[in-house]
């Protein structure tokens, strides 16, 4: 079965012009269909929600083969893109999944949400950096003036692989490989951090955005991260560096403890890690 086919047929059906915004919120979060409406409208809406529930069906038992299939088309969508094809050429391609892809960011982004929700984390985490791109690929970036990633995507920002800063605009995400993901929304480009030696396991940007914090229980060790201050950075902080490391934080066996490593901000550029085996440790950055 190819299953990139498959999700994208599901999606094309999903991006029915007859079904507003508003059914389809609906239909994801109930599955109920519109009470009143004529008989093409609700038969439109049964479509959808038929497509809806079987892509989240594939969704939820393949997750990383879902992520990665929406993933690898979008990479070639906006790479079409900033090659200065437009939507309507790259269709008339015999593979193209294009214009299924700039008409269905908003079902991409209710099956994507889903994922999150429902796989456990630990399943997620090979897959995060993706999960981020598409997610980032669906939501209109001028949202971002108004609102925060974490009210975009409640469930994203729950993890401690992922951190948003709202001065900036700028999702830190952490990885499996020790890599450590910094995605600027204004600018759409993303700059990967070698932070560790071993998978990423927390990673934490101050209000302003000037420092990034990201620790490894594999490894047993934190990084902290600043870029340029002054007048030109003000709103767009230059490159992160790394600028310390503390190791003596002791090696934490993954799946030994139940809690989940978290970093918290107590001041401006004072910030605790809180560990799996109930430790805690303050650094200044």
């Amino acid at each position: 079965m190819n299953l990139t086919a498959v999700v994208m047929t599901l999606l094309e059906l999903q991006t029915d012009p007859m079904v507003s915004i508003e059914t389809k919120k609906a239909i994801a979060q109930s599955g109920n269909l519109p009470g009143t409406g004529n008989k093409e409208r609700l038969a439109a809406a049964a479509t959808v929600r038929a497509a809806y529930q079987a892509s989240i069906l594939i969704a939820n038992n393949r997750p990383q083969h879902t992520i990665n299939a929406l993933s690898k088309e979008i990479l070639t969508f906006k790479c079409d893109v900033e090659a200065g094809l437009s939507v309507h050429s790259m269709s008339q391609f015999p593979s193209s999944y294009h214009a299924i892809l700039d008409k269905g960011r908003y079902p991409i982004y209710l099956l994507v949400q889903n994922v999150i929700e429902k796989t456990k984390p630990r399943d997620l985490a090979p897959i995060l950096v993706k999960i981020v791109e598409i997610m980032l690929f669906c939501i209109d970036t001028d949202q971002f003036k108004t609102r925060t990633l974490g009210e975009l995507v409640p469930s994203l920002t729950k993890n401690p692989l992922i951190d948003y800063c709202a001065t900036t605009q700028q999702v830190a995400v952490g990885s499996n490989e020790g890599l450590v993901h910094v995605f600027d929304i204004r600018s759409s480009k993303c700059t990967p951090l070698h932070a560790h030696n071993a998978a990423t396991t927390a990673v934490s940007l101050a209000a302003n955005g000037r420092t990034l914090v990201t620790y490894s229980e594999r490894e047993g060790k934190v990084s902290i991260w600043q870029s340029s201050s002054g007048l030109l950075s003000l709103m767009s902080p230059g490159p992160l560096k790394l600028v310390r490391t503390v190791d003596s934080l002791g090696v934490v066996k993954p799946g030994t403890y139940t809690k989940t490593p978290v970093f918290k901000w107590d001041a401006p550029r004072l910030i605790t890690l809180y560990t799996a085996d109930g430790n805690k440790k303050s650094f200044a950055v």
